[in-house]
């Protein structure tokens, strides 16, 4: 049986359930393409190289040149000269960041319940249907022997969705709790130098927040 006729087999509802796995690949995609590693803090070493130097204007240059996370986080802490408590403000920005690692993280899970769902209403709807052919075909078995594999399609087909969309669902938080994990030890490192290139001229003396 070919992939077009078990889609006509199962009936209208296969079309939203092959959606939700079309919606699943594609976030994975998208989500490992955001997850790759010189999107997150590739130039941490040469900040901390010139930060140790106290070029706060080299630093500015090369995170707008950037456009990985960390970059711009620390073009937006840097480029505000009236920060005076740099820690803080990077923590600020290092929060809003994060939440941009968790984008669209939950879609996979959402698809790995709706799609069981719909294959059960598929199935149900179905059976409504062979048995009222039952019914006004005089109980004929063989309608119930022919008709019930082609209503259980929607359940296979939802479950061999929801399936392979919840792995991806939990992979995809794995790897968003992993590379904020990564962004925050970066944050972390880059702040024992931040606050000393950061804090304007006219605030000597000030510290980190503490």
């Amino acid at each position: 049986m070919t992939f077009a006729e078990i889609m006509e087999k199962g009936g209208v509802l296969m079309y939203p359930i092959l959606a939700c796995s079309i919606i699943s690949v594609a976030v994975l995609f998208e989500r490992l393409w955001a997850f790759r590693r010189s999107r997150i803090a590739p130039s941490l070493e040469l900040y901390l190289h010139i930060a140790a130097k106290q070029r706060r204007e080299e630093i500015l240059a090369e995170a707008q040149k950037r456009d990985d996370l960390l970059s711009e986080l620390v073009y937006k802490v840097l480029s505000d000269d009236g920060v005076f408590d740099t820690a803080r403000m990077t923590g600020i920005h290092a929060k809003h960041l994060g939440l941009s690692l968790y984008r669209f993280v939950s879609v996979p899970g959402v698809m790995a319940t709706v799609s069981p769902l719909l294959g059960l209403l598929g199935t149900v709807l179905g059976m409504i249907k062979i048995f009222t052919r039952f019914s006004d075909m005089g109980g004929n078995p063989l309608i119930l022997a022919s008709g019930i594999w082609e209503a259980l399609l929607t359940t296979a087909a939802g479950l061999s969705v929801a399936i392979p969309s919840l792995i991806i669902y939990r992979y995809l938080l794995y790897r968003a709790d992993r590379t904020a994990g990564d962004l925050e030890f970066a944050v972390e490192r880059l702040l024992a130098y931040l606050p000393s290139v950061g804090a304007p001229s006219r605030m000597p003396g000030t510290g980190s927040g503490s």
